[in-house]
């Protein structure tokens, strides 16, 4: 018998080996085509483009022979021999252009087909002609003898059943193509079962209308999906009509919006494609502020910790405590030590669900969860961040790590997550991280020893030293400004935030404006007297509230920035930052100069 097993196995690795060189095979006969007419079309442009400046060269010596030597001979005079050469590259301009009509049109030709051969796609997911209404939805989900393959020779998920009850947490492993991800596809009918149903409160997904379960379902990739525009766009893009001491509330209750004050416009700084501009803990960090703000009832969180660094992870665990609490949860994630505490766990294997249980249940029945534990605990003596361990101590005496694995095992209960930052005396703060709003009645600002600005309660200072931050220094310059100071360990710690400064007394006003002009250092323009563009850059004449001022910037678009809905914001060669905070408030001539240039 070990004979026979061995000769199997080896026929197996005889399989694999020669599978895996025929996929090599047609890799390599893929790449060797697709080479050889790459160079070919290279070849051909470049002999034409040859071809054609000769062409082009030989015209002007002609006229150049021909001419000089009727000037020369005084049959004609040289201002005619200038002429001629200008006709000549008048004439050349076109037909420059007309040579490469070939280039464009088979770029053009190219994209157009792969373009219309995506709109030309069927849609495979229809929605029903009858929608069934979901009514008061709670989030019970339930897959029934689910079967389904991208390719429907090949299941990826074969007759996979289980329940998941309203509110509760269970957690997914498995093996790289186990099927993990495919049941969050097939959650949100991104594709449809092939076999079995999944319902949703006991209503058959393929029966709801398609925006109806997104709507109720929140997923939180391993990599965050962030768009070109400001943070806050991209935090209330599943509610833009979200108000903004909501968005606060989220984006503080994940951990998000102290690192979004630090930016250099906070909420309105502008972000590039793909979230270019934080990192990638800051993006996830991000991407949780925005499904804690679209208050989905059931969450995925998709590897949503991986490839994180582990203060991050910590920060980001502790942002999902908040996200999960109250919500029908699915985890998928490959650390399972972030899953010891979850209410079940699934394992599945080659697109089966083999086993399923609690952390201790799957240990002593030693499966394949078993043996992936132990195989990760070998791999990695150090344990990663555990999310979900023992609730109940008190975060305040235990380690970082330890106070992360408790808060987000708090999450998972009904009593509030113990808020650990430090908070400044008067100041109110609540269970749950929430704005705390300095109110006019109780708060005033003062400036004391060495033209510090300190914040009093009554007739105790909370704190000196301080400074504010507004969170949307373009559209609400003398709203929702933060008001922060440092803590004990050097970070920053926000003390409160002010609603809006036109309910504090003149006194007070004028004190926050000055903290708020120290920080950011920008001046306002108000009138644009005159625009220059020389040799790449452009001379400023414009008036501030500082006076008459002259600078001069660099003509390009990095230098421009958008600053909220109608402004601009300049940045010289001395790296100093002038604000238009409307174009259309300017004169109709003055914008007009100013566009004239500045028209990105």
């Amino acid at each position: 018998m070990a004979a026979l097993s061995g000769m199997l196995s080896g026929i197996r690795v005889v399989k694999a080996f020669a599978q895996e060189g025929r996929e090599n095979e047609r890799f390599h006969a893929a790449s060797d085509h697709l080479r050889q007419w790459r160079q070919w079309v290279e070849h051909t442009n470049t002999t034409y483009s040859a071809a054609m400046q000769i062409v082009f060269g030989l015209g002007g010596l002609i006229v150049w022979y021909v001419g000089g030597r009727d000037v020369i001979g005084r049959e004609m005079t040289l201002g005619q021999l200038i002429a001629f050469l200008a006709y000549l590259a008048m004439f050349y301009a076109p037909l420059g252009a007309l040579s490469n009509f070939t280039t464009w049109m088979t770029s053009f030709l190219s994209g157009s087909q792969r373009v219309l051969e995506l709109l030309d796609t069927p849609v495979t997911i229809t929605e029903p002609r009858e929608p069934v209404a979901w009514r008061n939805p709670v989030g019970a989900i339930c897959f029934s003898n689910v079967t389904f393959g991208y390719d429907r020779n090949q299941p990826v998920l074969r007759d996979v059943s289980f329940d998941v009850a309203p509110g509760e947490m269970i957690s997914i492993v498995g093996r790289s193509g186990s099927g993990k991800t495919t049941l969050v596809n097939l959650l949100g009918r991104f594709y449809d079962i092939q076999e079995g149903s999944i319902t949703v409160d006991g209503i058959d997904i393929r029966h709801l209308a398609i925006g109806n379960l997104r709507e109720k379902l929140g997923i939180v990739f391993q990599d965050s999906f962030l768009f070109r525009g400001t943070i806050w766009k991209n935090l209330s893009y599943g509610r833009p009509a979200t108000t903004i001491e909501d968005g606060l509330a989220a984006a503080l209750a994940t951990g998000a919006h102290d690192f979004i004050c630090r930016q250099p416009l906070a909420y309105e700084t502008l972000l590039g494609e793909q979230g270019a501009g934080l990192s990638g803990g800051e993006k996830q960090r991000l991407s949780i502020a925005r499904t804690l703000l679209y208050n989905p009832l059931i969450l995925v969180l998709d590897e949503a910790t991986s490839n994180i660094d582990a203060e991050a992870e910590k920060s980001i665990q502790e942002a999902l405590a908040v996200l999960i609490r109250g919500r029908t949860t699915i985890a998928i994630a490959h650390r399972l030590s972030t899953l010891r505490n979850t209410d079940r766990i699934l394992a599945f294997d080659r697109g089966r669900l083999v086993e399923q249980g609690t952390h201790a249940q799957l240990l002593a029945s030693d499966g394949i969860y078993a043996r992936l534990d132990r195989i990760q605990t070998q791999v990695s003596k150090q344990p990663t961040v555990d999310t979900l361990l023992v609730a109940g101590a008190n975060p305040d005496t235990l380690p970082a790590a330890t106070a992360a694995r408790h808060l987000v095992a708090a999450a998972s209960t009904d009593e509030p997550v113990p808020v650990t930052a430090k908070t400044a005396k008067g100041v109110p703060r609540s269970d749950t991280a929430s704005i705390a709003w300095l109110e006019p009645s109780q708060h005033s600002f003062r400036v004391g020893l060495h033209e510090q600005i300190e914040l009093w309660s009554g007739d105790d200072r909370i704190a000196a030293g301080i400074f504010i931050v507004p969170a949307f220094p373009a559209t609400y310059p003398e709203a929702y400004l933060s008001v922060r100071s440092w803590g004990d360990s050097g970070d920053e710690i926000e003390l409160g935030m002010i609603r809006s400064l036109e309910t504090w007394t003149a006194e007070n006003r004028h004190v926050v404006r000055g903290a708020v002009n120290r920080r950011s250092l920008v001046r306002s323009i108000q009138r644009v007297h005159n625009v220059a563009l020389a040799h790449g850059h452009l001379d400023f004449d414009v008036e501030t509230e500082s006076g008459r001022q002259r600078f001069t910037t660099r003509w390009t678009q990095s230098q421009v920035l958008d600053f909220g809905h109608d402004g601009k914001m300049l940045i010289d060669m001395e790296d100093n930052r002038y604000v238009v905070r409307s174009i259309d408030g300017l004169l109709q001539a003055e914008r007009e100069r100013f566009l004239h240039s500045v028209y990105w």
